[in-house]
């Protein structure tokens, strides 16, 4: 197995971080990683907000209800943007061109809004495995999707924008002991041809290791118990 698949297969979430922050020179790695992410037509529909006043992780980890957040050397979110591509064509005089033309000026639809959350999620995707490259863990919160509202006004978020992911990361401390989760199977996940759909008895094979996971950890909470 090469370097690449190990760090794909051993690679776990990672709430806790070493008390040190992320060094400039790895946080450009990060950074330039991410630009060099694929995105649909080369348009690069999000952006990323580094997030480091103290005020705004906290109120982060209170909404997302993830304390980590606060304590995180760095916290990234990756936005759905379509709103550079708004203001490009607005600043450049397209709306006119299109009203002199007797051509319908068209803001993003919601095809261009998934496409905007694949660029996104696959960016911090790749952020997710360079960061891993240089022994800083990560956790996706998938929370910032919450309360819209409010991370959007805590953001300053405009209005062709929306926060697909929060992304905590930190080098991971020594000691920190890391066991990948029991997941499908890959025969379980890919197809061939065609979508099938599964049996009964397929089911129970396949949700059996994460049943016994929960109970597991349901039988060792019972034996915390005053």
């Amino acid at each position: 197995m090469n370097e690449t698949l190990r760090l794909i297969q051993e690679r776990t979430s990672v709430r806790s971080f070493a008390d040190r922050p992320v060094s400039d020179e790895d946080l450009a790695a990060i950074f330039h990683s991410a630009v060099r992410a694929p995105t649909a037509g080369n348009m690069m529909l999000y952006s990323i907000l580094h997030v480091r006043e103290p005020a705004k992780e906290q109120r982060l980890a209170e909404t997302c209800g993830h304390s980590f957040i606060a304590s995180a050397p760095l916290v990234l979110v990756f936005l759905a943007d379509m709103q550079r591509w708004v203001d490009y064509f607005e600043i450049f005089g397209v709306p006119e061109h299109c009203e002199q033309e007797g051509i319908p000026f068209r803001t993003p639809d919601a095809g261009k809004f998934v496409m905007a959350c694949c660029d996104a999620l696959i960016a911090a995707q790749t952020t997710v495995l360079a960061a891993e490259s240089l022994g800083i863990g990560s956790c996706y919160v998938g929370d910032i999707m919450a309360h819209r509202e409010e991370h959007c006004a805590l953001l300053h978020l405009p209005r062709w924008t929306f926060p697909v992911a929060l992304l905590c990361y930190g080098y991971v401390p020594d000691g920190l002991e890391r066991r990948p989760r029991e997941q499908f199977a890959v025969k379980d996940i890919v197809h061939q041809e065609m979508y099938r759909r599964l049996e009964r008895a397929e089911f129970e094979e396949m949700m059996r290791p994460i049943h016994e996971r929960f109970a597991d950890v349901l039988r060792r909470k019972e034996l915390t118990l005053p």
